[in-house]
């Protein structure tokens, strides 16, 4: 029995060593998800509007919708936009909910090319990201600008092309 008693004493410090540092592999993992990400002409009604992937470079400015879930308390997210691979804004907004929808703008100059959006949690995980062209305007009405993913009803509706 003499035997047995160390090992016990040995296994206890390792359950107790797991107990503490259990909570800490859980915070690393991102409680953030993004349930929505589109690039859009505008943001009406905290939907978005003019949702599409190519745009044409007559316009003022483009936005990022992004609807985020899993926020157990109040944080922060980051639409980091880019051009080529070249960052040009990094936009901090708050996440203060479990469901939360957020948006930001960003003038491009509309210099033709490719960007794309990356969404950042606090901790600086990627949680996804959206791409988009810009084209001349004349190229891009050509373009059928309903390439989406996961558009509510309302979003659907607001291109309207006849």
């Amino acid at each position: 029995m003499k035997e047995t008693t160390p090992a016990v004493t040995q296994e206890q410090p390792a359950k107790e060593q797991m107990k503490e540092t259990a909570p800490a592999v859980a915070q690393k993992q991102p409680a953030l998800v993004l349930e929505e990400i589109h690039i859009c002409t505008a943001v009406e009604d905290r939907q978005p509007s003019g949702v599409g992937t190519v745009f044409p470079d007559d316009l003022d400015k483009l936005y990022c919708f992004t609807k985020i879930a899993g926020a157990e308390e109040p944080t922060n997210v980051y639409h980091v936009w880019y051009f080529g691979d070249v960052e040009i804004a990094r936009v901090q907004l708050p996440v203060k909910a479990k469901s939360w929808r957020t948006w930001s703008s960003k003038k491009l100059n509309m210099v033709l090319g490719n960007g794309h959006v990356e969404i950042v949690s606090e901790s600086g995980d990627i949680l996804g990201k959206a791409e988009f062209e810009i084209q001349a305007a004349e190229k891009a009405e050509k373009v059928e600008k309903t390439e989406k993913t996961g558009v509510s009803e309302e979003a659907k509706e607001a291109p309207k092309q006849q």
